[in-house]
This record gives C-alpha cells, sequence and structure tokens, in this order.
C-alpha cells in the first residue's frame, strides 16, 4: 500500500475525525500517487527494449540520444512521406534561422528528389555557393568526406553550417558528373527578394525563397519603384518556404478571396484567403520554372487562377503538399506532410506544378515578360481587358 494512503487511513481512525474531508483528500492522494506509480512501471515499447538492449549488452558503446534519433529517422522513412523531417534539438535554432534568412553557411535550400537525393533547390545570389558555382539541381554526395548518401535534409543542413570564414569541402554531382569544390562559409544576411527598374514604369522583382519578410520586402520594393506600367514577379529556382508568408505576398496584388485550400484527414478543409481590400492593380507578368515549388507555386497558382498576372516560362516542380512542423517533449521537431495545396480554382499542384499560359526560355523571359505587359496595358486602355 502507498505511504500516503496508510497515513490518512491512520488519521480516519482517531476519534473526531472528519469523514467528508478525509474521504475526499484520501481520492485525491491515491489518484496522484497511482499516476506516479504506473508512470513509473509503464509497459516498454519494442523500440524502448531495442535501444535498452543495444545500450546495455552491445559490444560498442553508443549513446541513448543517437539510437533514438536513428529509430526516428526509420519511422519517417518508413512512412513513405518523401518530404518528412526530423530536427534534433541541436538543428532546429538552424532551421529556424534559414526561415529567417540569417545564419552562417554557403547560401543554399536543399531538398530531397523523388529518387531520395540530396539536391540543391536554391542558391542565394552573391553567396559563397553562388561564387563557387554551385548550380539548382546539383546533387550533394559529401560534406567534409562524409557521405550524404541516405543523409535527412537536416543533417545536411547541419553539416554545412559552420562559423564565419571557417572551410567546407564538397563533393556534388551535375549531369552524371562529379565535381567537388572547397568554399568558405560566411554570414549570410536575407537578401531573398531583390528589385531594380527594369524599363520605364516596370519593376523586376526577384524573390529567391519565401522566408520570413518577404512580403514586407516586396512592398517595400513596389513602394521604391515605379510600376504604372507593369511588375515582373520572378519565382524562378525559388524552392518555397513559409505557406503563410506565400499568402501574404500573393495578397499584395489580390482582393479579397481565396489563395490556396488544402485537405487535412479527417478535418474541415483549411482555406487562406486575402483580405486586402486595396491590391495593387498594376499589369503584371509572374515568371516560373521547373525549379519554382511549394509556396512559391502557390503564388503563381493563386495569380493565374484569379487572372491577376500572366505566368511565363516553364511548367515548375510539382511539389503541392503542406508540411506541419510538431514540437516533441526534448525540443527537437518532426516536419511531416499534412495535405496537399489546392489553387482557388481546386487544381492539385502536386505532382501537376503549374503550367504557364506562355512557355518560354530563360535566355527570352525578361524580354518577353517586357512584350507581355506592353500589351496587358494596351488591353487596359482599351478596356477590353477588364473583367
Amino acid at each position: 500500500m502507498f505511504p500516503p494512503i496508510q497515513r490518512l487511513i491512520d488519521l480516519l481512525k482517531r476519534p473526531g475525525a472528519n469523514n467528508k474531508i478525509a474521504v475526499i483528500s484520501l481520492l485525491i492522494i491515491v489518484t496522484f500517487a497511482a499516476g506516479d506509480y504506473f508512470g513509473q512501471t509503464r509497459v516498454r515499447t519494442t523500440i524502448d527494449e531495442a535501444v535498452q538492449t543495444v545500450i546495455s549488452k552491445g559490444a560498442k558503446p553508443v549513446s541513448k540520444d543517437i539510437l533514438q534519433r536513428a529509430a526516428i529517422d526509420a519511422i519517417l522513412k518508413a512512412s513513405g512521406d518523401q518530404w518528412a523531417n526530423y530536427f534534433p534539438q541541436s538543428s532546429v535554432k538552424t532551421f529556424q534561422q534559414t526561415l529567417q534568412g540569417r545564419y552562417s553557411g554557403i547560401g543554399i535550400w536543399l531538398r530531397r528528389n523523388s529518387s531520395g537525393v540530396l539536391e540543391v533547390s536554391s542558391v542565394q545570389k552573391k553567396s559563397p555557393a553562388a561564387e563557387a558555382g554551385i548550380k539548382v539541381l546539383d546533387s550533394l554526395l559529401e560534406v567534409n568526406g562524409s557521405s550524404m548518401d541516405g543523409a535527412s535534409v537536416a543533417t545536411a543542413v547541419a553539416a554545412l553550417r559552420g562559423n564565419a570564414n571557417s572551410p567546407v569541402q564538397l563533393q556534388l554531382e551535375r549531369n552524371q558528373k562529379v565535381y567537388r569544390v572547397a568554399i568558405t562559409r560566411a554570414s549570410v544576411l536575407n537578401g531573398d527578394v531583390t528589385a531594380n527598374q527594369i524599363a520605364p514604369g516596370i519593376s523586376y522583382i526577384q524573390v529567391d525563397a519565401i522566408s520570413s519578410h518577404a512580403a514586407d520586402d516586396v512592398t517595400i520594393a513596389l513602394n521604391k519603384y515605379n510600376h504604372n506600367k507593369g511588375i515582373i514577379l520572378d519565382l524562378r529556382d525559388n524552392p518555397g518556404g513559409l505557406l503563410s508568408e506565400s499568402v501574404d505576398l500573393a495578397s499584395i496584388f489580390l482582393g479579397e478571396g481565396n489563395v490556396v485550400s488544402y485537405s487535412r484527414s479527417g478535418e474541415s478543409d483549411v482555406v487562406l484567403s486575402s483580405n486586402n481590400s486595396n491590391p495593387v492593380t498594376s499589369p503584371m507578368v509572374v515568371l516560373i520554372n521547373r525549379s519554382s515549388a511549394s509556396s512559391a507555386e502557390v503564388i503563381a497558382g493563386a495569380l493565374q487562377d484569379r487572372n491577376r498576372a500572366v505566368i511565363l516560362g516553364e511548367k515548375s516542380y510539382g511539389k503541392g503538399t503542406v508540411q506541419e512542423i510538431t514540437t516533441l517533449s526534448d525540443g527537437s521537431q518532426i516536419e511531416i506532410t499534412v495535405g496537399k495545396y489546392r489553387t482557388p480554382a481546386g487544381r492539385i499542384i502536386d505532382q501537376t506544378g503549374i503550367t504557364p499560359d506562355l512557355l518560354v526560355n530563360e535566355a527570352d523571359a525578361l524580354v518577353k515578360s517586357v512584350q507581355v505587359l506592353g500589351g496587358l496595358a494596351t488591353l487596359d486602355k482599351s478596356g477590353s481587358s477588364k473583367k
């Protein structure tokens, strides 16, 4: 019998004891004591047993943390979720810094392709990676001699990060040819949005990733440069990023209404909408290519479905899944797919991508964009383009 319970029973036997109060106290103590007891003697899972067996009987010492991390990685791999990731507590800060656009590294984004290989999904301009000649779709094979075969995105990113001015050796593959580069890490700041006046009255805005403050930076660019004749929004080689930020960015150009939606298992549809009653209305062209992915595709799809912009370039990547991050009890995080994006017209982006209104090769994209904007401006003046 639990000692606290025995003490309470002894109190009940004393003359003058208040039985009602004592019974209530007994119930409270039983509840907490039993919870504590059964918590200490809980039934262990086979995973717990395997971990403990390896730790206690294995010939080679290994930590519990390493074994638990391997188990979680295996669970995510077995789920068949191509985009699932595990971020140990030590990597969570690194992951958050990437989304915030401020970190020490070489300036690339990574993703796992359909073959399970880690590939470069974006290269930040003027970064150490860009200066070393690394390109989008290059496969990452080794970091400082350690193979990245089967490594998670979190593991690879952690290996690439380090103090500014420290060296890192990479082995990559491009078009089935392996090459090596030596890079010096640097402090990489948020430079995901750049803009200039590409022609009189036409603003060119390039968004390299949908990190935090991307929408604010686009707004700043629009206020800085004259766009009465048109806007070119360049989302080429944009790997995506924050869904909420992509909705905010698209809403700059869209009036009130649906931007993107998705379904969660067993729950009602989630609809993310624009609440902007005064959107920017200048004629608009959006550039995409085969490396435009995820929330970048959300933006292009919304502007296309709502007849707000002409989409030029190549068919996009087709990564239209919604990832959700869950923080585990030790502070580590897992990222899993919980749904698939749908454009305002109900189109599924995943495995399909966004097909441009006008197929244009990379070399001619800007010239064609200016020509299209000229045509849109002419139509707008005549009133025939208004709906």
